[in-house]
């Protein structure tokens, strides 16, 4: 356009009103890429901050983690090793890692899939949904156990993990999760005898009753100040006497709800638990056991977790022999964050040099725009002067 009206120019002296409005639109475009180059500036800023300083989870931490709030990188893990800090060192050992073989990990994402087993602090889910409880020998003396879960029952099939992945000897593929310094296999470890986790031969059974509405809980929406009643039921089929534990774990429902009636049953609030000890069974009998929780009346919106991303899901997940999932009537911003974890991940970095490839055509723009500016205004003031 800027060549056609100047060089027509000589020959028709009337485009000089063309080229006073193509000026006029110019100005109006250069203060539009001025502002674009200002928007491209700030925007660059605050991914490098984000680069240099990457915002932290108001959730990075959970009762569940191996290590709590995970490790800076693979260095800090081994210091927390040699410390054996939470029985790492111990639980490892048991499974046949060294720490040369730890040490030799590599930095990689650990992709969620359907035959990765994630360990966990204390057990998540019900006896029937593969969880394994794994015992070892501890340095300080006497046993403790760790439980192994399918990874995917906790995280999304194809979902990209920050950490380390080694090679064992003794089990094979192994990594370690940086968020929590939970351990993943592939498959159940082959190096410790595991057993299901279960109460013995006694069979498990959890149920649940929405008082507010009178209906099955994880049949419907929990919302605000609703109270829910859940029976936990310890029965023998066998023709002989058994012992059952009854025993829950409810730090999930605890996040969304207060415990109102405990039936009599110990709350231990540093593990979340609910417990009313070990029962004798006789043949064929039967023993219940029911606590209260009730709803609180604002839900809050905090994030779905970074080491636990069960925690904060909107839903209330109760374990017992089966398991119960009950939604929750959370915020809108909830929702939010539900679309936005679907969308793809961008490395920080390729998305700064992104910006300034963007930042280098807005600049060339509004550079050429200014050019063209000065020339049209030597041009119409030589026109004006007869030189033209």
């Amino acid at each position: 356009m800027f060549r056609k009206l100047i060089s027509n120019l000589p020959y028709s002296p009337s485009l000089i009103t063309e080229v006073g409005f193509y000026a006029n639109r110019l100005r109006d475009e250069d203060v539009t890429r001025r502002f674009t180059v200002l928007f491209v500036i700030l925007a660059m800023l605050v991914q490098s901050l984000a680069l240099i300083s990457p915002p932290e989870s108001a959730n990075a931490s959970s009762e569940q983690d191996i290590i709590r709030g995970g490790v800076s990188d693979l260095n800090d893990f081994l210091i927390r090793y040699d410390h054996n800090e939470n029985d790492i060192k111990d639980i490892y050992t048991a499974l046949g890692i060294s720490r040369s073989e730890i040490a030799a990990a590599k930095s990689e994402s650990i992709i969620s899939s359907s035959n990765m087993y994630s360990m966990s602090r204390y057990g998540q889910l019900s006896s029937t949904s593969k969880e394994i409880a794994l015992s070892y020998h501890r340095s300080k003396g006497g046993i403790d156990v760790r439980y192994f879960s399918p990874l995917s029952a906790t995280t999304k099939l194809g979902q990209l993990l920050n950490g380390w992945v080694g090679h064992s000897a003794a089990l094979g593929w192994f990594g370690i999760i940086q968020a929590n310094g939970s351990l993943v296999t592939r498959g159940i470890p082959t190096t410790l005898t595991p057993s299901v986790s279960n109460n013995g031969q006694a069979v498990m059974k959890i149920s649940s009753l929405n008082l507010t509405t009178a209906h099955p809980s994880h049949q419907i929406t929990a919302k605000p100040l609703d109270k829910i009643s859940y029976t936990l039921a310890l029965s023998n089929p066998n023709n002989h006497t058994v012992s059952g534990e009854f025993t829950i774990r409810i730090a999930d429902a605890l996040e969304y709800a207060k415990l109102i009636d405990n039936g009599g049953g110990k709350y231990d609030k540093e593990n979340n638990t609910l417990s009313w000890g070990t029962v004798e069974l006789s043949p064929a009998g039967t023993q219940k056991r029911t606590f209260v929780i009730q709803m609180m009346s604002t839900m809050p919106s905090t994030g779905v977790g970074s080491s636990n991303q069960n925690s904060y899901d909107c839903k209330l997940t109760m374990a017992f022999g089966n398991s119960l999932t009950t939604p929750v009537e959370c915020p809108p911003a909830k929702e939010f964050e539900a679309v936005l974890n679907q969308l793809p991940r961008i490395n920080p970095t390729i998305l700064i040099g992104l910006m300034a490839c963007l930042l280098l055509t807005t600049l060339f723009f509004y550079i050429r725009i200014r050019q063209i500016r000065k020339e049209l205004r030597i041009i119409r003031h030589n026109f004006n002067a007869g030189i033209i």
